[in-house]
């Protein structure tokens, strides 16, 4: 069974303030991406992967020539992102099986993460990563929410490609791949993933160092 995996780099980080996007801002001075490209290469059961970027990084091709890795070039969404990425792999890997993806901006990846989801899929037609919400919860449209009947989703996700790519619309107002799938897809939430964390904000740079510091020090 092939396995391809799907690194989104293509955000501009607007929330994030830097004179360049958040992705190639340094943690332990390497570039954020690093992570997520060290992860898939390591990993057991990825035959190969893409990078997906912005017009301006697909023209300068230095991530390319960097880190010898393969670019998509993204859309002005990210459903659209993600859409050109299916669409290359469908044409380059036709005998596609698995896909998993992950956002640049989630350094904490690792390569024993990518081959559990990947393994997984063996059973399942999709794996989230999964949080449960520990806080109480509001609704804009109802008094009461009940927070058990919730979960949070974040990077990284995989799923069985043929599936996703035959329901999987660009235009969408659904912004996460798994909520176009049929509802009788099987899922998986993997509830396990401890120290993921997402960069949005300078300061959670400083948050990251201290993960990865307690990782190593495991």
């Amino acid at each position: 069974m092939k396995s391809i995996g799907i690194i989104l780099a293509g955000g501009i980080g607007s929330r994030f303030g830097a004179d360049k996007p958040k992705q190639y801002c340094t943690i332990f001075d390497k570039e954020m991406i690093w992570y997520s490209i060290d992860a898939f290469r390591k990993a057991k059961t990825i035959d190969d992967f893409i990078v997906v970027v912005d017009a301006n990084e697909m023209k300068s091709g230095r991530l390319k020539e960097d880190y010898g890795v393969t670019l998509v070039q993204g859309g002005s969404t990210r459903n659209e992102s993600f859409k050109n990425a299916l669409d290359y792999i469908n044409e380059h890997f036709p005998d596609c099986d698995n896909i998993i993806e992950n956002n640049a901006a989630c350094p904490m990846i690792t390569p024993e993460l990518i081959d559990e989801f990947i393994t997984l899929l063996n059973d399942y037609d999709y794996v989230n990563t999964a949080y449960k919400i520990t806080d109480a919860l509001g609704s804009y449209k109802d008094r009461i929410a009940n927070r058990e009947d919730f979960y949070l989703i974040q990077a990284p996700d995989a799923y069985r490609f043929p599936l996703l790519y035959k329901h999987f619309d660009k235009d969408s107002e659904l912004c996460h791949p798994a909520h176009q799938l049929p509802l009788d897809s099987k899922e998986y939430r993997y509830f396990d993933y401890n120290d993921n964390y997402k960069v949005t904000y300078p300061e959670d740079i400083m948050i990251v160092e201290m993960l990865m510091n307690r990782r190593k020090n495991k």
